[in-house]
């Protein structure tokens, strides 16, 4: 680190935060997500390393129509070709959103910070690898997402399948786009040094507005405590038994 990253890195907001690991464990919420409305705008982000299953679809955040099913509106998903995509499909089942990266990933020991926002009212789409423009875009229709449905699940799907094998940190959604094209707007998520920075208890500090979902641990948390949602929607319920990640996006 030079002189001045030290310097300047005092004066970002950073944060301290463990990590989630995931294997044969997904978090669910068992009902749709509180104050959620269909629309055709958003924003995730969330950290990432990956721990296996390299050549396999692997879900780490998405909803489902039914409790417990497996049919979804809006998800992200490590699929077998090892890039990472966002989908999204109006209530009739009909893919108006689909995005993702142009670079693989794969187990690594790294950690990845994905930052992605959408407006299909604009044919506007973002996503940033660890502030990196990595952008395939497909499909961007105007219309309106399905947003409001009976289940949200992280780390799999809400069924129980195409389980994430890795860690996860500091998930965050919100049914706000944020221009992702704006320098100013990506350092909200990511430091100059890509490290976490804090999005306040619950997610406002980028947009002014509470997230409607936000999974964060302090340093030392119980990690059960990761299922416990900071944001507006709702707290998850485990299926299974997470442990502390050995590592985290803030060492």
């Amino acid at each position: 680190m030079t002189i001045h990253q030290t310097m300047f890195a005092a004066y970002e907001n950073l944060l301290g935060c463990d990590s989630a690991d995931f294997s044969s464990d997904y978090m669910t919420t068992g009902a749709g997500l509180t104050g959620a409305a269909d629309g055709k705008v958003g924003t995730v982000m969330f950290w990432f390393r990956i721990d296996g299953g390299d050549g396999t679809d692997m879900t780490i955040f998405t909803n489902a129509t039914t409790v417990g099913g497996a049919t979804s509106r809006w998800r992200v998903r490590r699929v077998s070709a090892n890039t990472i995509t966002i989908v999204g499909l109006n209530a009739a089942g009909s893919t108006i959103l689909n995005i993702g990266t142009s670079t693989t990933y794969a187990t690594s020991a790294t950690w990845f910070q994905l930052l992605a926002s959408w407006n299909l009212a604009t044919a506007a789409a973002h996503i940033y690898i660890n502030d990196v423009d990595d952008l395939t875009s497909t499909t961007l229709t105007d219309d309106n997402i399905d947003y409001t449905v009976a289940d949200w699940a992280i780390g799999g799907q809400a069924s129980g399948g195409t389980l994430f094998d890795g860690c996860l940190a500091e998930v965050y959604f919100a049914l706000e786009y944020v221009d992702l094209s704006a320098a100013t707007n990506r350092a909200k998520f990511i430091s100059t040094l890509n490290k976490p920075v804090s999005l306040g208890l619950n997610g406002a500090f980028p947009t002014g507005t509470a997230a409607i979902v936000y999974q964060h641990l302090d340093d030392g948390e119980a990690v059960a405590s990761f299922a416990t949602n900071a944001g507006t929607g709702g707290d998850f319920s485990i299926t299974g038994t997470l442990a502390t990640g050995s590592t985290s996006p803030s060492d």
